[in-house]
C-alpha cells in the first residue's frame, strides 16, 4: 500500500488567485526578494512528480526559492530532502534517495542528525582537498603552530603531487599508490630548499630527517582518512606511505660528548651583559625549556621554601610542554639573582625584557596578586576575535602573548640572546643547554625518576607506585657538582647590588655592564 504526501485542499484554489491576479499583484510578486518567497509549488524531475519505490514510499518533487525538494512519508512520518538548484544534481540526488529507500539504508534527515557515525557517501578528493580538511581539524584540536608545521611538512609532497606528470597518474588521492611514493621519495631526495625558506639563502639538499617528517605527515593524512569517523578515503584503501622505503628514526650518539660542560658554561657566564645574566643564569644552572623561561611568573618562586614551580595554571590556560607538575628545588646562590629580578613587583612576569629593564618602555599592566593577573587576562582573552581560539594551545598562545604586552620575555628573544652568548660559528644551540645540564645531573648521581621529574618529563614508572620521590635530596649532588658556577653567579649577583644598578629593580637608569671586559650590551 502506497503512502503519499496530503495535499493541502486549498492548493488548487491558491493557484488559481495566482493566475487570476492583477498585474499589479503579479508585479510585486515579482519584485518580492526571492529569499522572502516560501511559496511551495509542484515540480517535475526525470518526467515525473511522483516517483514510486519498491517498498510502497513515493516521493513527490516541488520546488521553492529555486530549489528542487523531494517530499513523502516513510514509517507513518514526514520527511524532506532538498535536492539543490542545479538539474542535473537535483536528479542525481533523487536516483540516490530512491535507492537508499528501495535498499532499506534510508535514515530520515531528522534522524540522521542523532547519528554517532555518520552516513555519507565517500568523497572523490584531491590530495589537496584532502590536506585541506585534514589541517582545518587539526587547527581545532591542536592549534596554530602544530598546524603551521604540518602544513609546512606536506608542501613537498603537494608540489610533486600536482606536476603534470603526476596529475595524470593519480588525479586523486584515493589512486595514490606505491609508485607514488616511490617517486615522492626520488622527488624530495633531490629537491633544493634554503635554511628557515629564505628566498635569498644558498640552497641545498633536503635533510634525511626532514624528508621523514614529510613522509609520516603525509602517512598521517592518510590514515587519518580512512577513520570511521572520517571516512575520506575508502575503509580498502592500502596506505602506499610505508616504512620500508625511508629511515625511521635518527637516534643520537649514546657516547656523545656534553655540548656546554661546566667549564665552558662558566667562560660563557662571564661574557654577558648584565640583563643576560639576570635573565640567562637560570638557563645555565636548571635543565628548562625557552618556553619554561617565558611562562614563569614571580609567584611561581617560592623564596621561603627555595624552589620554584612549573606546570599548568588557570585552569589549563598555561602549561608546560609535558603539562607536569614539578617543584624544582634552587640553590642558596640563586636566589639573590632571582630577587633582583622580581624588584618590588608582586606579580607578573620574572623575568622582564630589555627594554624595560633599561628604562626605555614602562609596563603597561599592573598586578597587585596572582587572581589580578587572572582577571586581567581573562579580559584579554575575550577581546580574541572570533575563531581564534579554538582550544587549550589558543589560550596558551594568548596567555603568553599577554605576558609579553605586560614586559615579560619571549623564547624567541630568549634564544637569540643564547645564541649571541654562544657566539657565531660556535658549536651548541639553545636547546643543548638543556641537554648537557641532564647529562651533568646523571653524572653527578641523581637517579632516574628523580632526573625524569626534575626535567618535566611524565613520571610513569612502575617503581613510582611503591616509592616516592626526593628530588631535594638527589639535586644536591649536582649542585655540588656544579659548585665553580653557582659561586661564579653568587660573586657577580653581588656585584651587581652593590653597584645598584639593576634596572629590574629600580625602573629608572639603563642597565650598564659592570665588568670591565667582555660585555656585549646590545
Amino acid at each position: 500500500m502506497s503512502t503519499d504526501v496530503q495535499m493541502n485542499s486549498n492548493q488548487p484554489d491558491r493557484e488559481k488567485e495566482c493566475q487570476d491576479a492583477a498585474p499589479d499583484d503579479s508585479l510585486k510578486t515579482v519584485r518580492k526578494s526571492p529569499s522572502k518567497s516560501r511559496k511551495m509549488v509542484r515540480s517535475e524531475l526525470m518526467g515525473d512528480h511522483t516517483h514510486e519505490t519498491s517498498v510502497g514510499v513515493n516521493v513527490h518533487i516541488y520546488e521553492r526559492d529555486g530549489k528542487y525538494l523531494a517530499r513523502g512519508r516513510f514509517e507513518r512520518r514526514p520527511f524532506g530532502e532538498t535536492l539543490g538548484t542545479d538539474l542535473q544534481e537535483a536528479k542525481s540526488k533523487l536516483r540516490e534517495l530512491l535507492h537508499r529507500l528501495d535498499s532499506g539504508t534510508f535514515v530520515p534527515p531528522s534522524d540522521a542528525r542523532k547519528q554517532i557515525l555518520k552516513t555519507r557517501r565517500i568523497p572523490n578528493l584531491t590530495l589537496r582537498q584532502l590536506c585541506d580538511r585534514f589541517l582545518s581539524e587539526k587547527r581545532k584540536t591542536r592549534g596554530k603552530k602544530t598546524t603551521r608545521s604540518y602544513m609546512n611538512r606536506l608542501a613537498p609532497a603537494l608540489d610533486y603531487a600536482e606536476l603534470a606528470q603526476s596529475l595524470k597518474k593519480w588525479p586523486a588521492a584515493n589512486l595514490l599508490n606505491r609508485d607514488f611514493t616511490l617517486g615522492l621519495v626520488e622527488f624530495l631526495f633531490n629537491r633544493k630548499v634554503t635554511r628557515n625558506g629564505s628566498t635569498n639563502a644558498p640552497t641545498k639538499p633536503m635533510s634525511a630527517r626532514q624528508i621523514q617528517n614529510c613522509l609520516d605527515t603525509l602517512r598521517m593524512v592518510l590514515k587519518w582518512a580512512c577513520r570511521a569517523d572520517v571516512r575520506n578515503l575508502p575503509p580498502d584503501f592500502v596506505n602506499p606511505v610505508s616504512t620500508d622505503l625511508f629511515d625511521q628514526s635518527f637516534n643520537k650518539d649514546p657516547l656523545r660528548r656534553c655540548v656546554f660542560p661546566l667549564e665552558r658554561r662558566l667562560a660563557l657566564l662571564n661574557t654577558m651583559d648584565d640583563w643576560q645574566f639576570i635573565t640567562l643564569s637560570i638557563i645555565f644552572v636548571l635543565p628548562l625549556r625557552l618556553e619554561d623561561v617565558e611562562g614563569l611568573l614571580v609567584s611561581d618562586v617560592d623564596f621561603e621554601k627555595q624552589q620554584v614551580h612549573f606546570g599548568s595554571r588557570f585552569g589549563g590556560s598555561d602549561f608546560n610542554k609535558g603539562k607536569v607538575e614539578v617543584q624544582f628545588p634552587l640553590p642558596e646562590e640563586l636566589m639573590p639573582l632571582l630577587r633582583m629580578s622580581v624588584g618590588e613587583r608582586i606579580e607578573g612576569p620574572l623575568f622582564l625584557n630589555r627594554k624595560i629593564c633599561q628604562g626605555k618602555s614602562s609596563i603597561r599592566y599592573a598586578f597587585d596578586s596572582k587572581s589580578d593577573l587572572e582577571r586581567q587576562y581573562q579580559v584579554e582573552l575575550a577581546k580574541a576575535p572570533k575563531g581564534t581560539i579554538l582550544n587549550s594551545q589558543d589560550r596558551k598562545a594568548a596567555f603568553r602573548k599577554f605576558l609579553s604586552k605586560a614586559g615579560g620575555v619571549t623564547s624567541d628573544y630568549v634564544g637569540k640572546q643564547l645564541r649571541q652568548v654562544i657566539g657565531k660559528g660556535q658549536p651548541g644551540k639553545p636547546h643543548d643547554f638543556r641537554g648537557s645540564i641532564t647529562q651533568e645531573m646523571k653524572e653527578a648521581g641523581v637517579p632516574f625518576l628523580e632526573l625524569r621529574y626534575l626535567t618535566a618529563h611524565a613520571v610513569n614508572d612502575i617503581i613510582n607506585v611503591y616509592s616516592g620521590l626526593n628530588p631535594k635530596h638527589e639535586i644536591a649532588k649536582y649542585y655540588d657538582k656544579i659548585r665553580p658556577l653557582l659561586e661564579a653567579i653568587k660573586t657577580r649577583t653581588e656585584q651587581l647590588v652593590t653597584s645598584e644598578i639593576s634596572a629590574c629593580q629600580s625602573r629608572s637608569n639603563p642597565v650598564q655592564d659592570t665588568l670591565p671586559e667582555g660585555g656585549q650590551n646590545v
